[in-house]
């Protein structure tokens, strides 16, 4: 049995998680119902979700400084993100989309090699940060449409929720 080093604040990041999994699932739906049901609030608050969790996971002693420096990273482009559906922000907007997309993909990345936190939790982590980065890359250049574009979002949604309920799991 491997040890992993956990942050102080897993609860609470893990329940931030599951909460914008939740949301971003439930927008998805409401989407799917009819267009003008899940509205931006959904988004706003699951970005803001993210940005607060990605923070925590900065300010944890658990990982190493390089995996805090990219969820630092990942908190500011996140909290962008949460500016950028309140107000226009132009190409500060693209540059919180590059922020978010590089710090949660290298930090997830770091997180699965650093063993930050349970096996099973680390890997649906680093799934959920990769698919992240393909929602935020779509962002940046078009290039998921229709029924694939709607999969990808609903596997990050999920993955997302599942890797929420794994970190905050007690072991």
């Amino acid at each position: 049995m491997t040890t992993t080093s956990t942050p102080v604040s897993r609860p609470v990041v893990g329940l931030l998680f599951a909460l914008a999994g939740l949301l971003a699932t439930l927008s998805i739906i409401f989407v799917l119902v009819h267009a003008s049901v899940g509205g931006i609030w959904f988004g706003i608050i699951t970005d803001a979700a993210l940005a607060l969790g990605f923070l925590f996971l900065a300010l944890g002693k658990g990982s190493g400084m390089v995996a805090r420096l990219f969820f630092a990273i990942a908190a500011v482009g996140w909290a962008i993100l949460v500016i950028g559906g309140l107000v226009s922000l132009g190409v500060v907007f693209t540059i919180g989309v590059v922020l978010a997309l590089a710090g949660s993909l290298i930090g997830g990345i770091l997180a699965f090699g650093g063993k930050v936190f349970t096996r099973a939790a680390n890997l649906v982590f680093l799934l959920a940060t990769i698919f992240i980065a393909l929602v935020l890359l779509n962002q940046l250049v078009a290039y998921l449409s229709g029924t694939i574009a709607i999969i990808v979002v609903a596997l990050y949604a999920v993955l997302l929720l599942v890797a929420g309920i794994l970190i905050a799991a007690r072991r």
